[in-house]
């Protein structure tokens, strides 16, 4: 359970930084970079936080794709979110393994329009859902 809440506390905070991030001005390829990174950290932390849950819930999350999978079944993404997670995915493993400045771009452009909107909405769900599935959970 602890394991679950520090999961959740290190989500919501890894997505505030993210959130702060995109709201300042952009102006060097290093302030890009930097919200990129904000974007695999926060994607990273949603995809575990989902595997720990899904076992609460009878399902099996041995990787990101499948926690994705878990975490529409529990009900944490929105299903016309579907499609952009699967998105998200695979630009986040695009990030990790290539760099090349117009796909920076073009991932930057997602993450600043699509994604946070994305992540937002899924972390409300989580945090309100936790709350009434975990008791020890601080609302806040």
């Amino acid at each position: 359970m602890a394991d679950l809440e520090a999961s959740l506390k290190n989500l919501k905070n890894a997505f505030e930084r993210l959130e702060e991030f995109v709201t300042l001005p952009v102006s060097t390829m290093r302030d890009q970079a930097g919200i990129i990174q904000a974007f695999e950290f926060t994607f990273e932390l949603f995809w575990k936080t989902f595997q720990k849950m899904a076992p609460w819930h009878g399902l099996l999350a041995d990787t990101p794709r499948a926690a994705l999978r878990a975490g529409l079944q529990m009900g944490y993404i929105r299903l016309e979110d579907e499609a952009t997670w699967l998105e998200m995915l695979k630009d986040r493993n695009l990030t990790s393994h290539v760099y090349q400045k117009q796909l920076a771009d073009e991932i930057f452009e997602r993450v600043v329009e699509r994604y946070v909107p994305v992540f937002r909405d899924t972390l409300e769900r989580v945090e309100k859902m936790a709350e009434s599935q975990i008791p020890t959970y601080p609302a806040k």
